[in-house]
């Protein structure tokens, strides 16, 4: 007898991860739930995973054309099966390719992305050999929080964003670098699990446009649950379009 795979389910849509890289967890859930798109058109989700990024924000944001790129092939054929049984497969293509080779290997990118998104790698074990897949996709190397930022500079169009989720303990530092990129900080919001936890992660969005000033940064903060599993009002509001229990 085979094996049923169960699939992790949200209101919409439903999301295999057995096959990918990267499992649907709390971080791709917010960052797709709250990076900015309003007015984009075409939008890069850079190491795709599963697809739960993608599939989030086309629901959100029905004009978008989403490119889903990863270098895992499994995470790239789980994710093209996630994709085909969404009420979205005709605006998101995943694509086996690396950050890299976007400009060079995908059709139709003539005039860039509005929005690039990510939740990128961020565990640095200090290992050399990537023994599987999971600890290949979350080690800094070819995709970082930096090397995304780099990389945009020549993939976005010139009112084009990008958004990612990153620790906070190095959030200063990726500020920085984005500043010196020529990005201008346009939200942040940092995020923890409880009312007595630290602040461990960050939602994070640049712009590249100038036209509007530095100064006016929306900055926010998250606390994810009132007590095991209760979501704050919060935490309900950003994803109550998604998850089944909210």
């Amino acid at each position: 007898m085979s094996k049923t795979i169960s699939k992790f389910r949200f209101k919409q849509f439903s999301v295999s991860h057995h096959r990918s890289s990267m499992k649907v967890g709390v971080d791709g859930v917010l960052i797709g739930c709250w990076a900015y798109a309003e007015g984009s058109c075409r939008i890069l989700d850079v190491g795709t995973g599963c697809g739960l990024i993608s599939l989030i924000i086309a629901q959100r944001y029905p004009e978008a054309i989403i490119d889903a790129i990863d270098i895992d092939a499994p995470s790239i054929e789980e994710a093209q099966d996630n994709i085909s049984a969404s009420p979205w497969a005709s605006r998101i293509r995943a694509v086996l390719c690396s950050y890299g080779d976007v400009g060079s290997k995908l059709s139709g990118n003539d005039y860039g992305y509005d929005l690039i998104v990510s939740n990128p790698p961020y565990f640095d074990s200090g290992v050399t050999e990537k023994v599987t897949a999971r600890e290949k996709a979350r080690h800094q190397g070819a995709l970082s929080p930096l090397s995304l930022l780099k990389g945009a500079r020549n993939l976005l169009n010139a009112d084009g964003y990008v958004a990612m989720v990153i620790p906070a303990d190095i959030s200063d530092s990726v500020e920085d670098y984005a500043g010196c990129l020529g990005f201008r900080l346009v939200r942040k919001c940092f995020v923890r699990g409880h009312e007595t936890a630290p602040y461990k992660r960050v939602l994070i969005q640049w712009g590249l446009s100038k036209r509007e000033p530095q100064t006016d940064i929306h900055e926010d903060f998250l606390t994810l649950e009132i007590a095991p599993g209760q979501p704050t009002d919060a935490y309900r509001n950003l994803a109550k379009d998604f998850y089944l229990r909210f």
